[in-house]
């Protein structure tokens, strides 16, 4: 009996240095996975704000400030911080049409991450071009 209580004794200390080694790596992972559907998510919201904005830029009596406060608007129901929208040129009800408007909405990965903090200065950026009606 003896040897057979050495031996489980001996699986089980092999078994919690396996599983010191696997848990640092698996818990990056994980970290990394979520880190990453984050950034897509991010990308998508200022797709989406972008797209937006430009319909109401584009559109007949648009002008940059309502497509301003639309793209907010989406940003801020999904959740994005400190993103910029920007609309070139500017868009009042006198611009001719055919103009062409691009719609540029960026914000920093770091800002937006959810688990630990994205380290480094990424900026996502989704950028629009359309023309004016």
């Amino acid at each position: 009996m003896r040897r057979e209580d050495a031996r489980r004794l001996g699986e089980r200390g092999s078994a919690a240095v396996e599983f010191a080694l696997c848990l640092p790596i698996m818990l990056a992972m994980t970290f990394g996975v979520v880190e990453a559907s984050n950034a897509v998510f991010l990308q998508q919201a200022l797709t989406s704000a972008a797209y937006e904005a430009a319909n109401v830029a584009s559109a007949v009596g648009g002008t940059s400030t309502n497509a301003q406060t639309r793209a907010n608007a989406v940003l801020t129901s999904l959740g994005v911080k400190s993103a910029t929208v920007t609309i070139s040129p500017t868009v009042t009800a006198s611009t001719v049409v055919g103009t062409t408007i691009v719609v540029t909405c960026s914000a920093p990965l770091s800002a937006n991450s959810i688990v630990l903090g994205y380290v480094g200065q990424t900026t996502l950026t989704a950028k629009i071009t359309i023309p004016h009606m």
